[in-house]
């Protein structure tokens, strides 16, 4: 196992290095939330096509799969995440449309059992020959016992769009993880992203009271999820307007 970096912040253990090393050496968690990485479809968009903007831009993207550097196999990372929660724990993973499948395959034979699958609405589409894309999907999970959500009444379609604030390219909201957090944990449980990027989850979790452990392996999104956490204890009322009333009083019901 290969730590490169470590910050302390408040309630949060933030470790720079390859998820799949380091998890084996962390003490089980409560709960695991995570926009996983995968590789993307190759070969949809032709070169002179133009209808792809934002992140499958040209500039960006160049068709290859690769949108992020650490793609990891579902056939090892279901049973590392497995491994990585207690005996009684949820899990939350994300997945375009193409890998909700092979997604729930490695996560059943890994051990997990499925609850639901989730949708986010992003509002914004991603421009595709075969209807745009506008949704996103959750594998919600879970290990040993099945327990019921903090609020029961939530929806599986979760609605709403994102500021970009950190320059990564598949950055997510704040109240989008919130959700899963708070539906899932109680105050001063700890929270998991082991491909935590630029530290979305590490932010809900902190506005939410819950204890974080983040991995990540590319230093400039690491230093860039330090800083937003850091800003997230610092500045209490910068990311306040991410979380409705719904999710704050899911936080109360649940201590």
């Amino acid at each position: 196992m290969t730590i490169l970096a470590e910050r302390s912040i408040g309630a949060c253990r933030l470790l720079l290095g390859d998820a799949m090393e380091i998890m084996p050496s962390l003490l089980p968690v409560d709960l695991i939330v995570s926009d996983v990485p995968y590789a993307l479809t190759t070969g949809g968009v032709s070169k002179s096509s133009k209808t792809m903007s934002g992140i499958f831009a040209a500039h960006n993207y160049a068709n290859d799969g690769q949108l992020i550097m650490a793609t990891v196999p579902f056939d090892e990372m279901m049973p590392a995440l497995f491994a990585a929660l207690k005996a009684d724990g949820d899990c939350y993973v994300m997945a375009n449309d193409k890998n909700v499948h092979p997604l729930t395959d490695a996560a059943l034979a890994a051990g997990f059992q499925f609850h639901n699958l989730l949708a986010w609405d992003k509002i914004t589409p991603t421009a595709n020959r075969w209807y745009m894309k506008n949704l996103e999907f959750t594998l919600y999970l879970w290990k040993g016992r099945a327990r019921t959500i903090n609020n029961p009444g939530a929806k599986q379609l979760i609605r709403g769009g994102i500021e970009k604030e950190s320059g990564h390219p598949t950055e997510k909201p704040v109240h989008l993880m919130a959700e899963y957090i708070a539906n899932s944990s109680r105050r001063g449980d700890t929270v998991l992203d082991p491909f935590m990027g630029s530290g979305t989850t590490g932010v809900a979790a902190v506005q939410l009271g819950r204890r974080f452990v983040g991995i990540e392996v590319d230093r400039d999104y690491f230093d860039i999820a330090c800083q937003r956490i850091q800003d997230a204890y610092d500045r209490p009322d910068l990311y306040s307007d991410h979380l409705d009333g719904e999710q704050l009083s899911m936080v109360e019901a649940a201590e």
